[in-house]
């Protein structure tokens, strides 16, 4: 029983093959030229679709710009006087229905201005970090000198910390979204 099964699975591959090969066969350099003509047109129309994509794809970008440019101005001019408000305050911390308004203290900094000049005193007093064949200033341990002595080695330029304003939204779903800005102390 399988064998005329098998024939005829055959024979149906062999009448594929056949009609492949007649097809094959009835092309001629007319008809190549014709359908080489056809896949031409076609690059083209997807040239155009993709070029109009492009510009399509600019339009949208160059709106996305500008809208986002100037709600980033109504944001910044709003947060402008938040920051105004939180500082004649007086308060550390406002919590309100809508998010958190906080003035935060920054961290005191140092900056070696002048490393010849440090380098003469800064050995003295304890304030340099020793790493084989080189030395390099420890600013902690010279920000920690000048709280406890307040006095400023020479070449070393103080730089006090800054009041930061903050802020905490509550979104719809209780999404909370930070920022953080530094203005000078007042």
């Amino acid at each position: 029983m399988e064998e005329p099964r098998i024939d005829f699975i055959q024979e149906l591959l062999d009448q594929s093959e056949q009609a492949e090969a007649q097809q094959r066969i009835e092309m001629d350099k007319l008809r190549a030229d014709q359908l080489l003509a056809a896949v031409g047109v076609l690059e083209e129309q997807m040239a155009e679709v993709n070029k109009l994509a492009d510009d399509e794809a600019s339009l949208i970008e160059e709106y996305r710009s500008n809208e986002l440019a100037r709600l980033d101005k109504k944001r910044s001019w709003i947060l402008f006087n938040l920051e105004g408000f939180m500082r004649s305050s007086g308060e550390k911390t406002i919590r309100l229905p809508h998010g958190i308004l906080k003035l935060r203290k920054g961290r005191d900094r140092v900056a070696v201005a002048a490393m010849e000049e440090f380098l003469k005193s800064g050995g003295k007093l304890g304030l340099l970090r020793t790493i084989p064949e080189s030395f390099s200033p420890d600013l902690q341990a010279i920000v920690d000198h000048i709280k406890r002595t307040g006095e400023v080695p020479q070449g070393v330029e103080f730089i006090p910390a800054e009041i930061r304003f903050s802020y905490t939204t509550k979104g719809g779903d209780d999404e909370q979204q930070s920022s953080e800005s530094g203005a000078s102390p007042e």
